[in-house]
């Protein structure tokens, strides 16, 4: 979720961020964040895209991150 989230709250060029600038913000180990990262992609939660040498994340359906809030604001309330 912390990805998502992480994504779900960047401005800029389509609210891409690359595999380093993920796994530094996120203080994760690089093989973990692109494992979650090729994960997230293969279930449709995640779109990339190559420049040169990087990969680039982002959401696949930028409204995803309404439902997931929406999800834990409901949940709070149980």
């Amino acid at each position: 979720m912390a990805i998502v989230d992480l994504l779900g709250k960047t401005k800029g060029k389509d609210s891409q961020m690359s595999v380093t600038d993920i796994y530094q913000a996120l203080d994760l180990p690089q093989a973990i964040a692109s494992q979650h990262l090729i994960t997230l992609k293969d279930r449709g939660v995640l779109k990339s895209s190559k420049v040169g040498t990087k990969i680039y994340y982002s959401l696949a359906v930028p409204q995803l991150l309404k439902v997931i809030d929406t999800l834990e604001d409901y949940s709070g309330r149980l």
